[in-house]
């Protein structure tokens, strides 16, 4: 054999294992995308599941909650404030779905229902409030999608409470 054709197969085979190495890349990228989603995934829906449970677990800021969505007036001052960082905590958890999603790492189906409870929440008047006063400190895309939501179609009934 003369070192043509050595050089020849070396060629090939160094060819062969460059095209290997980009097909083993494109698959490790696809499993850490996958993972990297479920993740996002994971930690969104615990987020909002904590949240949810804290207020759920206690009387006193379940009624506060209650009381704070539709009429914020009636609560004394201790509980507006209360109120108020419950809302800019629920608002700040969607927020980051939000951008998650705008992100490519939350798909429609999952926004589609959590866009649906993070809006019928935002139309509650003592929501709305809390968002007049504090919207500034969120971010600017987030704020633009909430400001122009009112065209957007809601398909929770209309008796909805929680």
């Amino acid at each position: 054999m003369d070192w043509g054709a050595v050089d020849a197969v070396a060629g090939g085979l160094a060819a062969l294992f460059v095209a290997l190495s980009v097909v083993y890349l494109a698959i490790q990228v696809k499993s850490g995308t996958r993972a990297t989603r479920s993740q996002t995934y994971y930690l969104a829906t615990t987020a909002l599941a904590d949240q949810a449970a804290t207020i759920g677990s206690n009387r006193e800021v379940s009624r506060i909650v209650r009381i704070g969505y539709e009429t914020p007036e009636a609560l004394d001052e201790d509980e507006r404030v209360q109120f108020g960082y419950i809302v800019i905590s629920f608002l700040r958890r969607y927020e980051n779905i939000f951008f998650q999603y705008e992100s490519g790492l939350i798909d429609e189906d999952f926004w589609s229902g959590h866009r649906e409870n993070l809006l019928w929440v935002y139309r509650r008047p003592g929501v709305q409030h809390v968002w007049e006063d504090r919207k500034h400190s969120f971010s600017g895309s987030f704020r633009e999608y909430l400001d122009r939501s009112a065209q957007i179609e809601l398909t929770t009934p209309s008796g909805r409470s929680l």
